[in-house]
């Protein structure tokens, strides 16, 4: 699938769900921009603070390597509402 620059974009791997805009991809791997581990709690989905447990704190951006990648879409646009609002400070 092909994806313009900062489309929100939900990357499934087989260690986990996240969720950033797309910055770029190639034969090798897919990088994207303001990454969030999606997580799931007592109060439902949410996003983690960064992309892993014991990872710097929010991220500028994170290279996935094709081989882990199980799948790539766009974000729903509820889901994505929701990113705008974690990683900008603005409510939508």
């Amino acid at each position: 699938m092909s994806y313009m620059k900062n489309d929100i974009i939900t990357v499934i791997t087989v260690a986990g769900e996240f969720i950033g805009k797309y910055v770029k991809e190639d034969a090798t791997s897919l990088t994207i921009a303001k990454p969030k581990m999606l997580v799931n709690g007592e109060q439902g989905m949410g996003f983690g603070s960064g992309v892993c447990v014991t990872g710097e704190i929010d991220p500028s951006s994170m290279t996935f390597y094709v081989g882990g990648i199980v799948f790539t879409s766009l974000t729903s646009v509820a889901v994505g509402k929701s990113y705008i609002e974690a990683t900008s400070g603005l409510i939508l």
